[in-house]
């Protein structure tokens, strides 16, 4: 009688544990295509994004710190650019270390710099023909003109 009654209830716990997750993945591809159809629906140009703006509450009056007649703005268009000499100033770069050990002997950056003399040197444009090692006119079809749709002045020779 007990063997009976387990079994009969892990069948009916199988068959509802079946059933549930049956219905659960249908429900799920169902909603999933709503929502995705939704989704291709919206039109996000449409929707327009407003920023709320909240006043910050700091716990004293700012005015009791601050000059009296205190104007923040004042002197704001007042300043000239043109007027204003700016300067570039070089920083000194301190390494910590001692460059010329890591240098060969007699080593010189600028050795070499004005030996090239580029008046002397002739610069030729070579024109190469290039050969392809096999006949195009083969892959072409019969009566293949390149040159046909181009006006007179624009053909190939």
């Amino acid at each position: 009688m007990i063997k009976s009654a387990l079994i009969f209830s892990l069948s009916a716990l199988l068959n509802t544990t079946t059933v549930s997750s049956t219905t659960l993945s249908t429900y799920s591809e169902k909603y999933t295509n709503e929502i995705n159809e939704l989704q291709d629906d919206l039109d996000w140009s449409k929707i327009e994004l407003e920023e709320i703006e909240e006043d910050v509450e700091i716990g004293f009056d700012t005015k009791a710190y601050l000059p009296e007649n205190f104007n923040p703005l004042k002197g704001k268009y007042d300043l000239h650019w043109d007027k204003i000499e700016l300067i570039q100033l070089d920083e000194e770069v301190q390494l910590n270390f001692n460059t010329k050990t890591y240098l060969p002997e007699n080593f010189n950056p600028l050795k070499g710099k004005y030996d090239l003399n580029w008046d002397t040197i002739e610069l030729v444009d070579l024109e190469e023909e290039v050969s392809l090692n096999f006949d195009t006119k083969k892959y072409l079809p019969e009566g293949f003109d390149s040159s046909k749709n181009m006006h007179s002045s624009e053909k190939v020779l």
